[in-house]
């Protein structure tokens, strides 16, 4: 009984309090209405200043024929359309180009319409442009099996001023000249480092090429060398020859002229001989079917005078003929034409077919130019298209109207707390 009793007073309390705390919020409904209205008031205000937002996009795709061919007519590059597009994706989202674009072209004003202070220009900067998406093309298996990787890609950017558009066009532009440029000094640094090995390799054939005809000149030397010695040797051989043969003759001579002596020829018996007789008619007694001896013919005297002048000969080289033709070898071996061309040489290059073509070679790469003005690496499909971002300014204030008042009831239950606990005796 008791226990009944006292639900029913607990439920009579809850439901006092219950009236209560909706008399409490209609005391302060004054309170409620103006909190809700001063802030939905602030956030329409604020949904009013806030700016709106642009997306700006624009689309390219890989670089045209014409394009490829005129920058692989470059003498030492030769580059994929691939790898050319793969190097322009790399250079247009590259923050450092970016932020030169967007300093160098005034943008930094144009983003920031108020003039307001920048502290920290870079991180203003690189605020601008993180927004910087590649948005590339969804490539299905048939794509890619068909060779149809060609569809477009797309660049945007999201900012507060209108001036993102205009902001990409010139990123795109910049970007594809500084890819054309770094293509070309890629081609230039290529060309200087072939140059240089070209001036190494010349220089290693010169060298090469000057050993060889050195050793050439001191083999002909050495092979001509020998050829005189064996010609000097055959010349010392006649003379010697020539020398005995006069050491002989004069011995020969000696005995003739003492036997002349002896037998009292001391004059020459050439009288005997005219114009009806010849020498090999004449024949001594004492030996058959010989000639008239020398010490007969010449007599003492004669044979003497021949022994004197054999003596005192100072040479037998007139009277040797072979010596003549000896010594005209020595001397045409002396005079070998081939090794004066080869030692009075200045200039080998022209003997050297290698040589020649790495000088053809540095030729064609210092007289060879590309024009890449018109070239581009990419095909631009249009330039940036701006729309505008619509902000939701009414789910701003709907959203503050409702965050407000549930704010501003739970105000009033708050205080209504407060003002009970106030009541409640100690």
């Amino acid at each position: 009984m008791q226990q009944s009793k006292k639900e029913v007073d607990n439920y009579q309390e809850d439901e006092i309090d219950l009236r209560a705390l909706v008399f409490s919020l209609l005391e302060r409904k004054f309170l409620i209405l103006g909190l809700t209205a001063f802030i939905t008031v602030l956030s329409y205000l604020y949904a009013r200043t806030i700016p709106p937002t642009y997306f700006a996009v624009t689309s390219f795709t890989f670089a045209s024929s014409n394009s490829i061919n005129d920058i692989n007519k470059l003498v030492y590059l030769d580059k994929s359309k691939d790898a050319i597009f793969t190097d322009f994706l790399n250079v247009v989202t590259s923050q450092n180009l970016q932020k030169e674009v967007f300093t160098e072209n005034g943008f930094l004003n144009k983003f920031n319409k108020d003039n307001k202070p920048i502290y920290n220009v870079d991180a203003f900067i690189t605020n601008a442009v993180g927004s910087i998406k590649i948005i590339t093309p969804e490539l299905n298996s048939l794509d890619m099996q068909l060779s149809l990787y060609e569809k477009p890609y797309s660049l945007s950017m999201t900012g507060n001023v209108k001036a993102v558009s205009n902001y990409l066009d010139i990123l795109i532009k910049q970007a594809d000249s500084k890819n054309i440029l770094g293509i070309s000094q890629l081609n230039k640094k290529n060309i200087s480092n072939r140059l240089d090995e070209i001036s190494i390799e010349s220089a290693i054939l010169l060298k090469k090429f000057k050993k060889e005809r050195m050793n050439k000149i001191k083999r002909i030397r050495e092979a001509d060398a020998e050829k005189i010695r064996n010609l000097k040797d055959k010349i010392s051989r006649a003379r010697y020859r020539a020398k005995e043969n006069r050491l002989s003759q004069i011995a020969v001579l000696y005995d003739s002229a003492r036997i002349a002596k002896s037998l009292g020829i001391i004059e020459n018996n050439f009288k005997l001989f005219d114009g009806n007789y010849s020498s090999s008619d004449l024949t001594i007694a004492i030996g058959e079917n010989m000639d008239l001896p020398e010490w007969y013919v010449y007599g003492e005297k004669a044979l003497t005078q021949t022994i004197d002048l054999l003596e005192s000969r100072s040479s037998d080289d007139p009277y040797i003929p072979e010596l003549v033709t000896l010594t005209n070898a020595i001397i045409e071996i002396q005079n070998n034409n081939q090794l004066q061309t080869l030692v009075t040489r200045q200039d080998d290059t022209p003997f050297i077919p290698e040589l020649i073509a790495l000088n053809l070679e540095k030729d064609t790469l210092q007289s060879t130019e590309v024009d890449l003005l018109d070239s581009k690496t990419i095909s631009l499909i249009h330039s940036a298209e701006r729309t505008t971002i619509k902000s939701n300014k009414k789910m701003i204030v709907l959203l503050a109207f409702f965050g407000s008042f549930m704010m501003s009831i739970f105000l009033a239950l708050t205080l209504y707390a407060f003002k009970q606990d106030d009541k409640t005796p100690t």
